[in-house]
């Protein structure tokens, strides 16, 4: 059997991408970078064996290679991973057809076996013209795509065909993100959480900011995406974290606030988060049972064995963990069970249709249920109007967020808004 094919280093597959883009350019058509995830191949090896595995990867591979009928177009960016390259596209509206051409033909053809888990594709996308940006945007694009599918979202054809404003500078994205991530140029905003029993403020949870002068905020996910495109995940998260932590001892005088605190689902297996973290808390003297750091569910599946043992060091730590967006990962419970959890968080997708739907009210309950019986606090978000909060009650839920009570705020407004407000203490 053929190998499958191994996992590009990243800076090849940037110069493929900017040649691709370059090419495009240089006869006035647009250049599209199709992600196609296999996104649950880690269930399917440990469910069927690293054969039938491997076995799909080069079927996949082999599939988009065919459908590409030119060569290096194809890579793997990832363990689970392609990236499909489409350059000249003289009119983007043909990449729709493209999309769902790879769509159907990997669909069937991954399909192998009625006994054997069906694969779960998701799609991410970006198109662009030469002028509009480089590849370490356009990747980002792409990634901010796939998250959203990911969360069980359609991917959005027509926007990703539409050239982002940002891009339409002279200086490419990418570019300006390292000069941001060197000066500093982030922000944090805080969105307090509050706690449906007492009606205390609980904590806060820590949210980056991009403002560029030209265009206005960097939509947070493009954000993200961008930092893991040009490697930068790290270094974006440690700078979160110790600005937080921070804000957290300028505060020690006035209040004491909990915070969470989000890590990027690729920096969760890897194996300096734990001493990152650590650094941080003896930086700042922060006391880590004040601290929650939250992961989506599907970055804890996304690599189960280097991450479990991540997490189990940052709870040894002392540092809380909340289980973010839960509900849309589609893990097992036997892999829940396993995680060192101390919260989870409904997904705001359940929240916010929870007085239209039975169907998520009844996911809701179950949610809570699931998390008071392995001893979790449960936090919904999106919380936008009483209704919705009294239905949360009757539910059983313990901590809420959203708009009804705050919008995410600089932290300068954070300090007016506390003004006048109880903080819950001991409250791990």
């Amino acid at each position: 059997m053929t190998s499958t094919p191994p996992v590009v280093e990243r800076h090849l597959f940037i110069a493929a991408l900017d040649a691709a883009i370059a090419l495009s350019g240089e006869h006035g058509e647009h250049a599209g970078l199709l992600l196609v995830d296999l996104s649950n191949l880690r269930v399917i090896n440990h469910r069927h064996g690293y054969a039938i595995g491997d076995h799909l990867l080069l079927e996949a591979y082999t599939q988009l290679q065919d459908l590409s009928k030119l060569p290096d177009n194809v890579y793997r960016i990832s363990n689970k991973t392609y990236a499909f390259l489409l350059p000249r596209l003289a009119n983007p509206a043909f990449i729709a057809l493209a999309v769902n051409r790879v769509q159907r033909t990997l669909e069937e053809s991954l399909n192998i076996d009625d006994d054997i888990l069906p694969v779960e594709l998701r799609l991410g996308l970006a198109v662009t013209r030469a002028t509009a940006q480089g590849a370490l945007a356009m990747l980002a694009r792409a990634e901010s795509s796939l998250v959203q599918t990911r969360q069980g979202k359609l991917l959005q054809i027509d926007e990703a065909i539409q050239e982002p404003i940002a891009n339409q500078t002279s200086m490419p994205l990418e570019q300006r993100f390292a000069e941001a991530l060197y000066d500093n140029a982030f922000e944090l905003y805080f969105q307090p959480k509050i706690d449906l029993r007492s009606g205390k403020v609980f904590g806060a949870e820590a949210l980056i900011r991009w403002q560029l002068p030209d265009h206005g905020f960097v939509p947070p996910e493009e954000l993200v995406a961008l930092a893991y495109a040009s490697g930068r995940s790290y270094e974006l998260t440690r700078w979160v974290v110790n600005r937080a932590l921070r804000y957290q001892r300028e505060w020690r005088d006035d209040f004491s606030l909990p915070l969470a605190i989000n890590l990027s689902a690729d920096l969760v297996s890897n194996p300096d988060l734990p001493n990152m973290m650590q650094s941080a808390l003896a930086i700042w003297g922060a006391d880590p049972a004040t601290i929650t750091v939250e992961i989506t569910e599907g970055a804890v599946i996304e690599d189960k064995e280097a991450g479990f043992d991540n997490l189990a060091q940052l709870r040894e730590l002392g540092l809380g963990l909340s289980i973010d967006d839960f509900g849309t990962g589609f893990s097992s419970l036997s892999y829940f069970k396993e995680i060192p959890a101390t919260e989870i968080k409904i997904d705001r997708s359940f929240v916010i249709r929870l007085l239209e739907d039975t169907q998520d009210q009844n996911l809701v309950r179950i949610i809570i249920d699931i998390g008071h019986l392995f001893g979790l606090d449960v936090v919904a978000e999106g919380v936008e109007d009483e209704a919705t909060l009294e239905m949360l009650r009757a539910l059983g839920c313990d901590i809420v967020q959203g708009y009804l009570y705050a919008r995410p705020m600089p932290e300068a407004e954070l300090r007016v808004w506390l003004k006048g407000r109880e903080i819950l203490s001991g409250n791990r």
